[in-house]
């Protein structure tokens, strides 16, 4: 009795993580939700002092259920069990960008392939490169993205490209690392490119980032074996 616990393992620890980012979004979204009612209904009576305090309260609440969902997908890339299926890229396009804000910005899709994988992690990695790309486009005007692909032989390689400022090829690999943020500051863990990667590990694949055209903007290129094999869970590094 009173005795230290014994440390979880990492196991443990990535199933309390789901267990708390799930538990903790929906009061969340109901705090969000009650400030927005709040100032809809009072926000014009109050003054301007007050009246930006509630709707950076709301800004800041919303963005802490974003981030919980960064974690819930990423630990969801390492531990969900995966099916393969044919999965059509461009339609995943179209599903990825359902929660992504693309007003004013330009998508271009290419013909894109059938590939043989999870149609989830498919969609899944599509939207953190998408995200991603929105996230450090170009300050010079509408962000312009473009969904491409190209037969490698034995697999398909599906680049996601934007106009920003790209990333230094010596900081590529830290840039899939746990928990960074390169460039600009962003609101998230910095786990949009290394969930990506896991999808990608976990189907026998890779993720690589490469220099956009004429060296301008990042190339982001999901590399999805013809013949996948599925791996199991993959142990987030960190």
């Amino acid at each position: 009795m009173g005795g230290v616990p014994e440390p979880m393992d990492d196991e443990r620890l990535v199933r309390l993580a789901r267990i708390i980012a799930h538990g903790m979004r929906n009061p969340l979204a109901i705090a969000t939700g009650m400030l927005d009612l709040l100032d809809r209904q009072v926000g014009e009576s109050l003054d301007d002092e007050l009246r930006d305090l509630l709707r950076r309260s709301s800004t800041a609440i919303r963005r802490a259920g974003d981030q919980l969902l960064q974690l819930q997908r990423y630990t969801g890339a390492a531990r969900d069990e995966l099916f393969v299926d044919d999965v059509d890229v461009a339609e995943a396009v179209a599903d990825a960008t359902v929660e992504l804000d693309l007003a004013g910005a330009t998508l271009v899709v290419e013909d894109l392939p059938v590939v043989h994988a999870d149609r989830r992690a498919v969609e899944r990695a599509l939207r953190e490169l998408l995200d991603n790309a929105l996230r450090h486009a170009s300050d010079d005007g509408p962000p312009r993205i473009v969904v491409s692909a190209t037969d490698e032989g034995d697999r398909w390689a599906v680049a996601v490209t934007d106009d920003g400022p790209g990333i230094p090829a010596e900081r590529r690999g830290e840039a899939m690392s746990e928990g960074e943020r390169l460039g600009r500051t962003g609101d998230g863990f910095g786990l949009g490119l290394p969930t990506a990667r896991i999808l990608l590990r976990r189907h026998g694949g890779e993720l690589r980032l490469e220099d956009g055209p004429d060296g301008r903007g990042l190339r982001a290129v999901l590399c999805w074996p013809k013949e996948p094999v599925l791996l199991g869970e993959e142990r987030p590094q960190g």
